[in-house]
């Protein structure tokens, strides 16, 4: 008895459809997959995220030295 291609390929199309309307609900990470908009936004708030690391790190600094 063989076992015929349909199954094995209906299973990964089936996964491969579920992986990709999952991975649309995700929020971009990558440059090539964000539009102009969402870019500006993600490198904005990575900027706002460093500079908020950054103010807590030298409060803390300065909390140390006194």
């Amino acid at each position: 008895m063989q076992i015929k291609p349909f199954f094995p390929v209906f299973i990964v199309l089936v996964v491969t459809v579920i992986y990709a309307y999952y991975a649309m609900e995700k929020k971009p990470e990558k440059a090539m997959t964000a539009t102009p908009k969402q870019y500006i936004q993600m490198v904005e708030e990575k900027k706002a995220e460093r500079l908020k690391k950054r103010d807590t790190a030298a409060a803390e600094d300065a909390a140390a030295s006194h």
